[in-house]
């Protein structure tokens, strides 16, 4: 799927840095240890450092990648994706549903987390999830800034789309997200470049002197003893570093925080006595806290391309930058003025009910009624069923909630076939936003080194698949509508061979995978509905341990993920510092 980035990575050296401390170590103890420095783990120490009285101290598995030119270079969105360096390259176990296959899960490893690999998206939910709120920028600041640079292959996006029924939102971050649009990204305006959670959030105050990130330093597990008042309490963290085991103290008024994100925090949780006493109990591993949400009921959007070759050679992509001779001056450009290719982001956005995918509103609420059945007949638990039916719901409310993600993307971004050199692609994206299929991810092994069990649950829930096959052949209607029919040329993935319900499962199943928008593994939710933290994001059980970052999300959501996780984020810091509370 990303074979043209791995040319990409050719063109600039790669710098990574590795400091085994940043800052110095001023104290055995803090009043908050903070576990990963994602996008999480950055907001919370800038946030809960700016009181000079309290220490915070940071601990991140990856190293600190300030002055890697492909992280910071927003046209290189993607060349990173495997580097070991930066990312953690998880991979599920076979999924039976699904041909067997397993799917590897990049996840960002470092300061910033995956907001170091992602593609810089910048969305909100709908309205009907979360309430949201944009100001604009004049319409002249945005032109003199260059806020964006699209290729000549999307332009015909929201036009296409318009004739297929999809409304045209100029404001897709105001609360109404169902229609097309073209998306903001995380760049930032006046020097062009990435804008992750460490440039954002760490770079700025990082001689503050309360505050100490330790990178390289891999969290191996909380040590818990009990408490007086019936809770467990977090006594110490034990991880390592430069191959040295450490320990870190947790005083009496301090607070473990989890921000390890959707895999590493329910690893960490198993590992320290707190989860499902079936997952703990034949590890050998000490029930502190019986738990049985800690990694379960996890839900992961699918994705899948189809590609297809432009028939104008003249319209600038991503592809060009398989072409050493173009990419060094794209660069030189880029580096000169910060303009061109490599300010490029994915821009070409549209979310659609299911309806609009399907063709009418009749069949569509003939599958949503049948799936609604299957639940209410089904064999699933009441916490299962209540949010089966938050789905269900969703789905009925047509024009308020997208169900689909379809992107224009300007490049070759399938996995069946390869680019071939000196031609161009244009790849739509379909991402499914609210499946229905749940599964888990636990541990195997007591060794933190080692990854748990990821299990997806794809295609669990027949539904899912269904909609994924409507999709595609959507897909090939906006590909032979309005302007983009006499762009497109020949359909290089799936290829126009795969026609039938059957052959279009198959090319999902082999040649898709992980939206890298996994919720869910420790849920907000009531203890006995299978939650692991409380709206306090405490986790249940225990009196200083606390869990913030995608794991508690308890449903999807409709958008790229990344901005609601910074408001999840700065909202827990406030109720951490006890500014607000719930």
């Amino acid at each position: 799927m990303l074979t043209f980035f791995s040319l990409v990575k050719s063109l600039l050296y790669f710098l990574a840095l590795f400091p085994p401390s940043l800052g110095s170590t001023i104290a055995q103890e803090y009043d908050y240890i903070i576990i990963g420095g994602g996008l999480s783990g950055m907001t919370l120490a800038n946030r809960l450092s700016e009181d000079p009285s309290k220490t915070v101290l940071v601990i991140e598995a990856g190293g600190f990648h300030s002055n890697d030119s492909q992280v910071a270079i927003p046209g290189f969105l993607g060349s990173t994706i495997g580097n070991t360096t930066l990312d953690w390259g998880f991979s599920t176990i076979p999924e039976a549903q699904s041909n067997n296959n397993t799917y590897i899960w990049h996840r960002g490893k470092g300061l910033g987390g995956s907001t170091l690999i992602n593609f810089m998206a910048w969305g909100r939910p709908a309205e009907l999830e979360i309430d949201g709120s944009f100001t604009e920028p004049p319409q002249a600041y945005a032109v003199a800034n260059n806020l964006t640079f699209i290729s000549e292959a999307q332009i015909p996006w929201i036009s296409v789309l318009n004739t297929l029924g999809v409304a045209h939102i100029q404001d897709a971050l105001s609360g109404n997200d169902v229609g097309v649009w073209m998306a903001p990204a995380t760049i930032n305006a006046q020097e062009q470049t990435r804008s992750d959670a460490a440039s954002a959030y760490y770079t700025p105050i990082s001689s503050r002197t309360n505050l100490v990130v330790e990178t390289g330093a891999e969290v191996l597990k909380i040590v818990i003893n009990s408490g007086l008042d019936g809770n467990v309490t977090a006594s110490q963290v034990q991880y390592m570093q430069n191959g040295r085991a450490l320990t870190v103290n947790v005083t009496d008024a301090a607070e473990v925080i989890l921000s390890a994100g959707v895999v590493k925090t329910p690893q960490l949780l198993e590992l320290s006595g707190i989860g499902d006493p079936d997952i703990l109990e034949p590890l050998g591993i000490d029930v502190k806290v019986n738990l049985t949400g800690v990694g379960a009921g996890i839900i992961d959007q699918f994705f899948y391309g189809v590609s297809y070759e432009l028939n104008n050679d003249s319209i600038v992509t991503l592809d060009d930058l398989r072409n050493t001779t173009f990419a060094a001056a794209a660069l030189e450009e880029y580096e000169t003025n910060k303009t061109g290719l490599f300010t490029i982001a994915v821009a070409a956005f549209s979310l659609m009910p299911l309806a609009t995918i399907v063709g009418s509103e009749d069949e569509a609420n003939q599958m949503i009624n049948a799936q609604a059945l299957k639940i209410a007949q089904g064999n699933y638990t009441a916490a299962e069923k209540e949010r089966l039916n938050a789905i269900i719901s969703g789905l009925r409310s047509c024009g308020e909630i997208g169900h689909i993600e379809v992107v224009g993307f300007p490049g070759f971004f399938t996995a069946k076939s390869a680019p071939e050199d000196g031609k161009k692609y244009l790849t739509f994206t379909a991402d499914l936003q609210f499946p229905f299929s749940t599964g888990s991810i636990h541990i195997t092994s007591t060794d933190g080194t080692v990854q748990p069990a990821i299990h997806p649950g794809y295609f669990t829930e027949d539904f899912d698949l269904e909609v994924l096959i409507a999709t595609l052949k959507f897909i090939r209607k906006i590909a032979t509508t309005g302007g983009f029919e006499a762009l497109l040329g020949d359909e290089i993935d799936p290829g126009t061979e795969i026609q039938s319900d059957s052959d279009i499962a198959e090319y999902i199943k082999n040649f898709g995978g992980t939206e890298y928008h996994t919720v869910g593994s420790a849920a907000m939710l009531p203890q006995e509905k299978g939650g692991v933290v409380s709206p306090e994001l405490m986790v249940y059980g225990t009196s200083n341990i606390r869990v913030v970052d995608m794991s508690i999300l308890p449903l999807q959501i409709s958008a790229h993920p990344m901005s609601t996780l910074y408001g999840v984020a700065e909202k827990a810091a406030d109720i951490i510092r006890g500014v607000v509370t719930v």
